[in-house]
């Protein structure tokens, strides 16, 4: 019944606006105004430094995590593919690069951040793309609001980690990674900080190298997974200046259908 009273709902919209163009002249003039205000808000948003994402649908034109952004996704799309991931949630999604990129493959995503501006930015940039498989969610990942979140077949958790330890503390980072890949049925995309971050962020020693420290943390946190290396990508440290950090993908041995 739903289904066929929104049927009617949207043939009475459209004999409406056969007979009254106006109506058509006020939801085209409407959404200008809705297209300026976002350009202005966009604008705003983007001061000082840019965006961090070169996000699709936003005429911002500096993003100052381009390169990095563009290369994980070189680096994950086939995984994304050879898996036949269904779903997906970003943690920590900035302005939606990774959520909006999945959806156009018809995958739905969901977003998850915190920031206003990123908020405002990524729900901009999915109403722009015309996407209706993006889901942008306000909210901080802790202890007590993982449980509202989803399961997924896939879990991006780039470039958060290390701000979890900061935090809440080693142990409490570790517990958030066990429970996201609780959630996560077949694949789930790290990286993180490593010996370039300052001491207040209160990361372990990552020795021999960062690499063989990540992949051993990831093998013991995330039970059941095996790690693949995907190699190093741009990112930047804590005063701004250019790094690079290794990604990698947890994959399910036994994924879930």
């Amino acid at each position: 019944m739903d289904g066929i009273a929104g049927t009617q709902t949207s043939t009475r919209m459209v004999r409406l606006h056969q007979r009254f163009p106006a109506l058509r002249f006020m939801s085209g003039a409407r959404r200008a105004v809705d297209d300026t205000i976002d350009l202005v808000r966009l604008k705003l948003d983007a001061l000082p430094d840019g965006i961090y994402q070169p996000v699709p649908g936003i005429p911002v034109r500096k993003a100052k995590r381009s390169v990095g952004t563009g290369s994980r996704w070189t680096a994950m799309e086939p995984i994304v593919e050879r898996l036949r991931v269904r779903s997906a949630l970003d943690v920590g999604a900035n302005v939606g690069y990774f959520p909006i990129k999945l959806a156009q493959r018809g995958i739905p995503s969901v977003a998850l951040e915190s920031d206003p501006k990123c908020l405002r930015t990524a729900t901009t940039a999915v109403r722009r793309n015309r996407l209706d498989n993006v889901a942008v969610m306000d909210l901080e990942l802790r202890p007590d609001t993982l449980d509202l979140l989803p399961s997924t077949d896939c879990t991006l958790l780039l470039s958060v980690w290390h701000h979890l330890v900061r935090g809440l503390g080693f142990d409490a980072a570790t517990d958030l990674l066990r429970g996201l890949w609780a959630r996560t049925g077949k694949v789930m995309f790290f990286d993180s900080g490593e010996d370039e971050m300052p001491e207040s962020f209160g990361l372990p020693r990552m020795v021999p190298t960062p690499d063989v420290w990540l992949t051993e943390y990831l093998l013991k946190t995330c039970t059941g997974g095996r790690v693949e290396h995907l190699g190093r990508h741009r990112a930047f440290d804590a005063a701004g200046l250019p790094t690079d950090r290794a990604l990698f993908a947890v994959i399910r041995e036994t994924p879930d259908a």
